[in-house]
């Protein structure tokens, strides 16, 4: 029995379920969209949801641009939260899993998503709510991480279930960003938090600045690597602020409270998503265009395949579609069951 069986998961049968393969192979059923059947060819573009309810937590698999998903992964158990989602350039999708329950851990699961099997399970990082995942252009896993004292950003090589490098520091790293052939963290510290940028799969810190006590929670940063958001938080209030790496000078570029999400594209804009459904169309250097989605949202993504911005959205939970420089819809995805509160796109 691995590992995984033995902490409980139930995450693999074989290892995803088939929408529409057997009577029983769905335990909470979606509404059947009005769209013909999707696809089963999954590659670049296909879209990685984690739908959380109270009683059940799941991964969604929709093929590239289809509005039906034709794949699920259950994750059993109130006390497992499925936290971080990240494709590598093979088609193989991780899944962040942090256990809450005492003496639980931070948990990442491998799928390989054209045969549908698990690849790998690496079980033995401690549990923490900040960790997340991510992985690089030559499927090296990153793993943020909390330590006795401070905290490590892990680094994993294909197959691996062991570091092989670790970033180390007495700063806590509590998000990250890999971009523009950097590593970007976002540190929390005793005395003063900071930002930091270090070489690809490398020890090597590059640029670091403390920021005073703003919390780091969301990053982005510009196709030069010259300009970082950040979005701040501290004691009064919530910024979201553009650091010049060179000179250090930090602007305000808004308010960030309710600040849920920030991607930035190769053109230099940067999308910034509020809870109550307003998404900022920004330049690094000011916020002039905006769009009401109506929805209450949760995360951001980029289709690689059409620049179009992928909404998840809580209230009537829902995937939504947006031309991000006209603001408007082009696709609506009602979730039915839960809301949608991750999401990852194959690049």
């Amino acid at each position: 029995m691995s590992r995984l069986s033995r902490w409980g998961f139930s995450l693999v049968v074989a290892s995803a379920l088939c929408a529409g393969c057997g009577a029983n192979a769905i335990t909470v059923p979606l509404q059947p969209s009005s769209s013909p059947s999707p696809p089963n060819a999954l590659g670049r573009g296909t879209l990685a949801v984690i739908e959380r309810s109270s009683t059940v937590t799941r991964v969604l698999i929709f093929p590239p641009h289809s509005d039906k998903f034709t794949r699920e992964i259950p994750i059993h158990g109130s006390h497992l939260i499925a936290n971080s989602l990240a494709f590598d350039r093979r088609g193989h999708l991780y899944v962040g899993i942090n256990d809450t329950s005492r003496n639980g851990r931070y948990h990442i699961v491998e799928f390989n998503l054209r045969d549908w099997k698990v690849v790998r399970e690496i079980n033995d990082i401690p549990q923490w709510s900040h960790s997340s995942i991510a992985i690089d252009d030559q499927n090296v896993l990153y793993v943020n991480a909390k330590a006795f004292v401070g905290g490590d950003v892990k680094l994993f090589r294909r197959g691996d279930t062991k570091p092989w490098i670790e970033i180390k520091d007495h700063h806590s790293p509590v998000t990250m960003l890999l971009g523009r052939e950097s590593l970007w963290i976002g540190y929390e510290g005793a005395l003063a938090d900071a930002l930091a940028r270090y070489r690809l799969r490398s020890t090597d810190r590059t640029w670091f600045q403390t920021v005073g006590a703003n919390l780091p929670l969301k990053l982005a940063v510009n196709p030069e690597a010259s300009l970082i958001a950040a979005k701040l938080r501290g004691q009064s209030k919530s910024t979201v602020e553009v650091i010049d790496v060179r000179s250090g000078k930090r602007s305000r570029v808004l308010d960030g409270a309710g600040v849920e999400a920030m991607v930035s594209d190769d053109s230099g804009d940067l999308y910034i998503a509020q809870l109550h459904g307003i998404i900022h169309r920004c330049s690094f250097q000011s916020c002039a265009h905006s769009f009401d989605t109506n929805s209450t949202v949760l995360a951001l993504a980029l289709s690689p395949l059409d620049g179009m911005l992928y909404v998840a959205a809580s209230g009537k939970p829902s995937i939504q579609v947006y031309d991000p420089r006209t603001g408007s819809r082009v696709t609506y995805i009602p979730i039915h069951g839960g809301f949608p509160s991750r999401l990852a796109i194959e690049p």
